[in-house]
């Protein structure tokens, strides 16, 4: 089977490439992605490649990253001495020069990157580049045989068709290194799930747990701590304590008043998981007041803000996540615990056919949004959407346009079956990027969600199957 995608990468002018992946190879000390890279333009184009380092001196390929989609991990390409130095592997200044050599048409470039050694137990991972390319699935993890070693700059120039050797430089001297655990957050009406690194936070909505002033548990409460109590059993590590309950409010009230309130809710909270969970784990109830909003609670203008202040009323419940090792069996079935895992998807070559659309405009500005159908990645959502620019003056893709920043939109999933918003938290600004998204539950449609000057795309189905394999 072929690993090749497609897609555009430059930075003032997109051009055309394709990206073949050879082998990932893990060694002992490192991981060798191995590539092809190859532009389809009819001319010369930019080696800066999405520059990595200074615009128009970008030499290596330091943009590639790894994801285990089922451990949650990035594996960001080692690099000399520190993040901002160039990346080990592959390198193509020109002879004798500083700047990027360019690629030439019709011109097959072998490519090295280096990461930090996957765990033994990782079989395959995907390819998700800080490029406008969509992420490549299911690449196969092989056992590497010979240590990467150093090669020289091919002499002469590339002919079309023909293989051309850049130079090679292996890790050594000071490396810097790095993998992070992916951070998601998935918001409900009645609680939030953050998950950063090995520590994930459930907060839960005060409003439905107790009444108002109080801290007596309400009617409805046993039924949404019923279901923390669930989640927390499947995915707190009882060997990495405490499991901490911190009570917050909103500004109402003065601040001794708020404090004692928070303390009292979070040993009330404490009490029902400790009673449900048994002495297996340990727990720390804390308050912290008015101190920790998490929403504004007046709106700009000085008024009341009530829903800022309802959000901020909350319980939360925090926990390390427990760790899969390689002699523990994992079930990867279907689960209604939210972020279940399912195992890793396979290899598409190309995503469905596009599924909705969405248009935004700022004056001139028109930019219209093509979503595929979703499929799913181990723990996650992979979306894979096309932008294409309708009309207006050039929209500058840094910052990316689907990060947040004022005036720009921020991609989510709204899950119908239970209203819950899952928020993307990696993306690219041009042709066809992608986001990844906490897994929503088994039985979940989704669709895309946008502030008011975009709206919302209902119904954007999940790929019921990838390859020859099920995703449902």
């Amino acid at each position: 089977m072929k690993y090749a995608r497609g897609g555009l990468v430059g930075f003032d002018s997109p051009r055309p490439f394709r990206v073949e992946v050879k082998a990932v190879e893990r060694h002992s000390a490192l991981t060798a992605l191995k590539l092809v890279i190859t532009t389809t333009a009819d001319e010369p184009v930019s080696g800066d490649f999405r520059y990595d380092g200074l615009r128009g001196q970008s030499v290596s390929f330091g943009r590639l990253r790894l994801l285990d989609p089922v451990g949650g991990k990035v594996s960001f390409a080692l690099r000399e001495k520190d993040a901002e130095g160039p990346a080990f592997g592959t390198r193509h200044p020109m002879a004798g020069a500083r700047l990027p050599d360019d690629f030439r048409p019709g011109v097959r470039y072998p490519v090295e990157v280096y990461f930090p050694s996957l765990p033994a137990e990782v079989k395959s991972v995907s390819l998700v580049p800080d490029l406008p390319v969509a992420a490549m699935t299911g690449l196969p993890v092989t056992e590497g045989s010979a240590a990467p070693v150093a090669k020289e700059r091919q002499d002469g120039d590339p002919a079309p068709g023909a293989e051309f050797q850049w130079a090679v430089v292996p890790p050594s001297g000071e490396i810097w290194s790095g993998v992070s655990g992916v951070n998601e957050l998935v918001e409900a009406p009645q609680k939030t799930t953050l998950k950063e690194g090995g520590k994930e936070t459930v907060g839960l909505r005060t409003d439905v747990l107790f009444a108002f002033d109080k801290a007596t548990l309400s009617d409805d409460a046993a039924t949404i701590l019923d279901e923390a109590v669930r989640e927390t059993r499947e995915r707190a590590d009882p060997a990495k304590p405490p499991i901490t309950i911190e009570g917050h409010t909103d500004s109402k009230g003065d601040d001794p008043y708020n404090q004692d309130l928070s303390v009292k809710r979070a040993e009330v909270v404490r009490d029902y998981l400790a009673g449900k969970l048994g002495t297996g784990y340990t727990y720390e109830a804390t308050g912290k007041g008015e101190s920790e909003p998490i929403a504004k609670n007046d709106k700009p203008d000085g008024s009341d803000n009530p829903e800022g202040r309802a959000r901020n009323r909350r319980v939360e419940i925090s926990y390390h996540i427990k760790e899969e090792k390689p002699d523990v069996t994992v079930t990867t079935g279907p689960s209604d615990v939210l972020g279940s895992i399912r195992p890793p998807a396979p290899f598409q070559a190309e995503p469905e056919p596009v599924a909705g659309s969405l248009t935004w405009r700022s004056g001139d500005q028109r930019l219209r949004v093509d979503f595929h159908p979703f499929h799913r990645d181990g723990a996650y959502l992979v979306a894979t959407f096309d932008v294409v620019m309708e009309g207006g003056s050039a929209l500058t893709a840094i910052p990316a346009p689907f990060d947040g920043w004022p005036g720009r939109p921020r991609l989510c999933v709204l899950s119908g079956t239970r209203r819950q918003r899952h928020i993307g938290h990696a993306g690219g600004g041009a042709p066809r990027p992608g986001r990844r998204h906490p897994r929503p539950l088994s039985d979940a449609r989704s669709k895309m969600e946008r502030p008011p000057s975009w709206g919302r795309q209902p119904n954007l189905p999940l790929a019921s199957t990838v390859g020859d394999r099920r995703c449902a």
